[in-house]
C-alpha cells in the first residue's frame, strides 16, 4: 500500500515536472539575450567556438565575433549580457562548458565592482531564466539570488504567471535562429562625444568586494580543473560613471591594479583597454556610445587589437577555408548587411 502511494507520488511530481518545463518558457519574458543564450548553449549544430566570452553589457558590445573571424578565422561566441554580475557569470560558464571543450574564455571584469550581495533581479533574470533546468541552475538560484526568489527562479511561472493575458505567437514559437549570425554581439551606433575623467595613473591596490573576489578565484579554479584558457579584460569606460554609487566599488583603478595582481599571481593575462587607449588608437569622445560603452567603432577597434593578441600568443586554427566551416563565411556576409542597414 505504502510503496504505492509513493509510486503514485514520483509519476505525480514527474507529470508536474514535466508540465513545468513546457510551460516555463512560454511563460518567460522574451528578451533578445533569450535568442542567444539558446544559440551559444544549446543549440548542437553549431560548431565548437575557439572562444567564449563572459561579463555584462560591457562586454556584450566590446567583441565582434564577425571580426574575429573575417580576420582570423577564429570561431567565437558573445554571451554577455546586461548586468551579468561575476557569480552568474561563473554558473554561465559551468553551462556553457557542458558542451563545449577547451575554449579561450574572457570574461570581462566590470562587474567586479559590484558591492551589494546580489546583482538586480532583472540583470539576473536575462540569464537564470533562459538557462535549461539543471544542477548549474539550481546551483546558480541558490547562489546569486535572494532566498525569497528562490521559488520564482527555479520555476519561473511563479513571476510570469499573470502574462496569460499578452501571450501570442511569439512566446509559442519563439525565433531562436533568425540572429546566430551575430553570434550575441551588439553595440550602438551613437557617438558620446565627451572625454573620459578616468584617473588610471595611481599605482596603488584595493581589495575586491568579498563575493566577487570569491567568484573570481573561482574562475580560475574552474580554469584549471577543466584545463581552459583564461583572459581577463576590461572594457573602456569613464571610472567616475559610477561614482556616489551606493553598490559600487569607491576606487575602481586601485581594483582594476589589484585585479592585475591576481591575474600575474596565476599566470593569467589580464587586458586593461582604459591603459591601451594610445596603442589601439581609441578616441573616447568617438569611439564609446555613452560613458560606459563602446560603440561599433570602438568596439572594432578593441576586437582587431584582441585578435591580433590571440593569434600572437595561442595556437588558433584558421578555419576561414574549412568546408566544414562554411556557414561560418555566410553568417558573415549576413552580419554586414545588417550592419549596413544599422549604419544608414
Amino acid at each position: 500500500m505504502i510503496k504505492k502511494a509513493i509510486y503514485k507520488s514520483l509519476i505525480l511530481l514527474a507529470s508536474l515536472a514535466l508540465i513545468l518545463m513546457v510551460i516555463n518558457p512560454i511563460f518567460v519574458i522574451k528578451v533578445g539575450h533569450r535568442a542567444k543564450l539558446y544559440q551559444g548553449l544549446y543549440d548542437d549544430n553549431k560548431n565548437q567556438y575557439d572562444v567564449a566570452l563572459f561579463g555584462s553589457s560591457h562586454m556584450n558590445g566590446l567583441i565582434n565575433p564577425n571580426i574575429l573571424w573575417k580576420n582570423h578565422g577564429i570561431t567565437s561566441f558573445n554571451y554577455g549580457t546586461g548586468g551579468q554580475p561575476i557569480d552568474v557569470a561563473y554558473y554561465l560558464l559551468k553551462e556553457f562548458l557542458k558542451e563545449h571543450s577547451s575554449p579561450i574564455v574572457v570574461i570581462e571584469v566590470y562587474y567586479l565592482g559590484l558591492t551589494a550581495e546580489h546583482g538586480q533581479e532583472g540583470y539576473i533574470r536575462y540569464v537564470l531564466d533562459n538557462m535549461k533546468f539543471s544542477k548549474n541552475k539550481i546551483e546558480a538560484v541558490l547562489s546569486c539570488t535572494p532566498k525569497s526568489q528562490w521559488a520564482s527562479y527555479l520555476f519561473p511561472i511563479i513571476k510570469y504567471h499573470s502574462r496569460w493575458k499578452e501571450l501570442n505567437q511569439k512566446d509559442f514559437q519563439y525565433d531562436y535562429e533568425s540572429s546566430y549570425f551575430m553570434k550575441g554581439y551588439g553595440a550602438g551606433k551613437e557617438k558620446y562625444g565627451k572625454d573620459t575623467n578616468s584617473d588610471i595613473n595611481t599605482k596603488e591596490t584595493a581589495e575586491l568586494p568579498k563575493k566577487s573576489e570569491e567568484y573570481l578565484n573561482k574562475i580560475i579554479e574552474l580554469s584549471k580543473e577543466e584545463g581552459f584558457n583564461l583572459i581577463l579584460v576590461n572594457a573602456p569606460y569613464d571610472y567616475t560613471s559610477t561614482k556616489g554609487h551606493s553598490n559600487w566599488h569607491e576606487e575602481p583603478t586601485k581594483m582594476y591594479n589589484k585585479i592585475a595582481e591576481i591575474a600575474e599571481e596565476n599566470k593569467i593575462p589580464f587586458i586593461n583597454y582604459n591603459n591601451k587607449f594610445e596603442e589601439i588608437d581609441f578616441d573616447f569622445k568617438n569611439d564609446m556610445f555613452n560613458a560606459g560603452h563602446v560603440n561599433f567603432w570602438g568596439s572594432i577597434k578593441v576586437t582587431e587589437h584582441f585578435g591580433q593578441y590571440l593569434k600572437d600568443n595561442y595556437e588558433l586554427e584558421d578555419h576561414r577555408n574549412d568546408e566544414n566551416y562554411e556557414q561560418w563565411n555566410k553568417d558573415y556576409e549576413k552580419y554586414q548587411g545588417e550592419i549596413k542597414k544599422i549604419l544608414k
